[in-house]
């Protein structure tokens, strides 16, 4: 097997760099050429690799045990490597992480969340309900709000539908995982539209929406950093960091505009739109305006070595000042479409900096992220190497923020609740 570490790697970039799937059939036809499947050691590779290399592989949150039990039987039966894919990609999705992908995708696959995604759901009180829309999406635009309630999805009742992208691979899906399914479902497969019936106070209609990938490709090209005033006198500045936590032209971008802002009362660092991660030499950059001295912002742990090697590696990542320095008050908005590297700027600027963080539950995508190539099947595997922490010891996936809110994005009359949130913190009122 071939591997990489590629350590908080753009998520939904490598997503989309996988193999098409007409290299998969490619593939699978040379295979067939010469030997038969062998999906009993192609499943031996995939449980050596989740085993040996995911951080996350220990948790109490589900049975990994039986799950690697069912997936293993359903696997070992797969007529070819793109049978045997499906059950390692519906595998992932049990692990409820965003971070843990296995590819090449096809149009069938459901989109990567939350890259992919404009909305987020959950079940309460045995209802589907929306949790947060992402800003100028399809979702949004379409007038789906927080708090609305999912009557079908793709004419499926939405408990049918939450547990549809888990296949045969969970035949008995916990409340957590259906949430995540229910996250999946309403943002529809890669190919093609969806179709969802939305219940709005006690108005219901049907809803077709562009495919959530088909959006996530179209905004590539927003800008890194978008600059704002707020406030009654204009005198506190915003900076919403694009999607883009993963091009180092990002650096100087945040430069320019923490200079642009520096007669600002406070500055509003707003990571609500970095779904994709991105390196830590921009996360470090960003940080280092706001300290006038090194600090730790993050802790790793590689429990890699350690089963291997029994000895444990653990250590402290540092941010170092950076010119120019705001001395005033920060304050750090994060959300649902907060991932990998955005949580982890989110967590650093808590450790290393006086900053407020506003905002809900984020992305989870859980640790640093490590690609192999599982050559026994053609398929890739990408996941979390390494765990990740704030530097007080909170697994970065647990973090709440100073002033919690939820929805972070949208609340239910379309306006934002974090920045209301900042203008209540700046005159005292939270």
């Amino acid at each position: 097997m071939k591997n990489k570490i590629l350590a908080a790697a753009l998520a939904g970039a490598m997503a989309l760099g996988f193999a098409t799937p007409q290299a998969i059939s490619a593939k699978d036809n040379e295979q067939s050429d010469t030997a038969p499947f062998d999906a009993e050691a192609a499943w031996a590779e995939f449980e050596q690799v989740m085993r040996g290399a995911y951080a996350y592989i220990d948790r109490d949150d589900i049975d990994v045990e039986a799950q690697l039990v069912r997936s293993r039987a359903l696997a070992w039966a797969a007529p070819d490597a793109a049978a045997f894919r499906t059950v390692l990609h519906q595998t992932a999705l049990t692990f409820m992480d965003p971070h843990l992908i296995v590819g090449p995708f096809t149009d069938d696959d459901y989109a990567i969340v939350m890259t992919a995604a404009d909305l987020d759901g959950k079940f309460v009180d045995g209802q589907l309900q929306i949790a947060d829309v992402r800003p100028a999406s399809p979702a949004f635009d379409a007038g789906i709000r927080s708090g609305d309630i999912v009557m079908k999805i793709g004419g499926r009742d939405p408990l049918q539908a939450a547990a549809l992208p888990f296949g045969e691979v969970l035949p008995e899906p916990s409340a957590a995982q259906l949430d995540y399914g229910a996250t999946l479902a309403i943002n529809g497969t890669r190919g093609g539209d969806r179709t969802i019936v939305i219940k709005s106070g006690e108005a219901v209609r049907e809803v077709t929406l562009q495919s959530a990938t088909q959006f996530a490709r179209s905004i590539r090209d927003r800008s890194l950093v978008a600059i704002s005033r707020i406030g009654a006198d204009n005198d506190i500045g915003v900076i919403r960091i694009g999607n883009s936590l993963g091009n180092n032209d990002t650096i100087s971008a945040f430069d320019r505009a923490v200079e642009q802002l520096s007669d600002a009362k406070a500055i509003v660092v707003d990571l609500r739109d970095t779904p994709s991660g991105g390196n830590t030499e921009v996360g470090r950059s960003i940080i280092g305006h706001f300290t006038n001295e090194v600090r730790p912002y993050q802790m790793h742990r590689i429990p890699a070595l350690e089963r291997e090697f029994t000895v444990p590696r653990q250590f402290v990542e540092y941010v170092y000042p950076r010119a120019p320095y705001f001395a005033g008050p920060v304050y750090v908005l994060h959300g649902r479409w907060t991932g990998s590297m955005g949580e982890g700027i989110v967590i650093g600027m808590d450790a290393a900096t006086d900053a407020v963080t506003i905002g809900s539950n984020m992305g989870d995508l859980l640790g640093g992220l490590w690609n192999y190539d599982l050559e026994a099947s053609g398929a890739r595997i990408d996941l979390g190497g390494e765990s990740l922490f704030h530097v007080g010891g909170t697994p970065r996936e647990n973090f709440v923020a100073d002033i919690a809110i939820s929805p972070a994005d949208t609340d239910a009359d379309g306006r934002d609740p974090a920045l209301a949130a900042v203008l209540d913190a700046v005159e005292g009122r939270r």
